[in-house]
């Protein structure tokens, strides 16, 4: 019954029967009256939340939806501050956080057991909040290609084309003949420069043999960054992070462990590629980001 209800809704429509009954068991209906918060200001949920039946209205932007308008093919939340029910309704929550079964095989349970890179890669902060049918377009378009020990997976300066995610070996970001960091299987890099429209601004090195998965910068932006970086038209409920005074662009990722990862974050001040970024890294870390689009507080 749940396949069935499923297959209403976009994400899902382009499922075999395997992945769709794989969703199912992550997926439960659920029942309101109306009149009643679905979710309040200034709260999360965890999950994606489609509308089977009823209206609802929605906060931050404002706007009334109903199970037969367009807008209801995708998730009512994640994307919003707010929702309450103007009708009984019945909605379908699906656990973002249970991802396993994007690794299955063609034969539900059968197969070898996930990689470490999946294990990783799929479960961070950042793919948890993509719909399950995101992730497995994701997935599918990855492209595999190996490499030695001691080569350039992009570097510094130059002019950037494609998203990253290490599958095997170890890597190191440089920036200036300094090391940033270290990557193993299932960390991702290359984003920055795709997301500002520029080049590069560091090095990575392979340390050891291994492989990397490459995603067309177009795909990227279909993908990942339609999906994840949703401007919002004003900073409405929450902290302001304003790159243009306390938290410029280059501070952001030091400073991650400043902030609350309850609350919810807006983010103003600077360019709007650079508002995207500062969103998009903040997402990867697990907090609840939106970049404002005129940039005023």
């Amino acid at each position: 019954m749940l396949e069935k209800t499923l297959r209403q809704f976009d994400p899902f429509q382009a499922m075999s029967p395997v992945e769709l009954s794989a969703v199912a068991r992550h997926a439960q209906t659920l029942h309101l009256p109306a009149r009643r918060w679905l979710l309040r200001q200034g709260r999360r949920l965890k999950g994606s939340y489609y509308l089977a039946q009823g209206w609802v209205r929605m906060f931050s932007p404002e706007r009334d939806i109903s199970h037969q308008s367009p807008a209801a093919r995708q998730p009512i939340y994640p994307g919003c501050e707010a929702i309450c029910t103007r009708s009984p309704v019945r909605l379908l929550h699906v656990d973002t956080a249970a991802i396993a079964f994007l690794l299955a095989t063609a034969q539900a349970g059968a197969g070898p057991p996930p990689e470490p890179w999946q294990r990783r890669f799929l479960r961070s902060p950042l793919l948890q909040r993509l719909d399950a049918g995101i992730w497995q377009q994701l997935v599918s378009a990855l492209e595999e290609r190996r490499f030695d020990a001691g080569e350039f997976l992009v570097r510094e300066g130059r002019p950037a084309h494609d998203f990253f995610v290490l599958k095997e070996g170890r890597a190191a970001v440089r920036r200036r003949g300094e090391t940033l960091a270290e990557l193993i299987p299932g960390d991702f890099f290359g984003e920055d420069a795709l997301i500002m429209d520029a080049r590069r601004n560091a090095t990575v090195a392979a340390l050891q043999p291994g492989a990397v998965l490459r995603l067309p910068k177009d795909r990227f932006a279909a993908l990942l960054v339609d999906n994840l970086v949703r401007f919002v038209p004003s900073g409405g409920a929450g902290v302001c992070i304003d790159l243009g005074a306390d938290w410029p662009l280059a501070r952001l990722r030091e400073a991650l462990g400043e902030l609350d990862p309850k609350r919810r974050y807006h983010v103003v001040g600077g360019e709007l590629p650079e508002r995207a970024l500062a969103a998009f890294i903040l997402t990867q870390k697990g907090l609840d980001a939106w970049p404002v689009e005129t940039g005023a507080k």
